[in-house]
């Protein structure tokens, strides 16, 4: 087994999606979407745009935010958009850490659910 960015499950089960020196965005045969790294003004839109075709493409269900290390407001909004297209309905976060959640309860965002 390899460690991918903090992730340990090998490389050839996880499709890549994004990957910059902050962060990878791999998904899942399921259609879920991991988030490894940090999410920032820097990466936001390419974010949101890497993420916008792999929800056209695939019944995108859930994003998995576990090894998610930093997130800002600019990150969110990003993630946000995603729930008015293409999906359509809030985005479901996975496995949300506790300041994380304390945030998204905090801003009572619609487009987003926790699990």
């Amino acid at each position: 087994m390899m460690t991918v960015n903090g992730s340990f499950e090998p490389t050839r089960t996880k499709n890549l999606l994004y990957t910059d020196p902050q962060l990878s965005v791999r998904t899942s045969a399921d259609g879920s979407v991991r988030l490894i790294g940090q999410i920032d003004l820097t990466n936001g839109d390419a974010i949101a745009g890497a993420l916008n075709k792999a929800w056209t493409k695939a019944d995108a269900q859930a994003v998995d935010v576990a090894e998610l290390k930093f997130i800002d407001l600019y990150g969110l909004r990003a993630l946000a958009v995603l729930s008015d297209s293409p999906v359509g309905h809030p985005i479901r976060l996975d496995n949300v850490r506790p300041a994380l959640r304390k945030l998204l309860l905090l801003l009572d965002w619609p487009a987003f659910t926790m699990a």
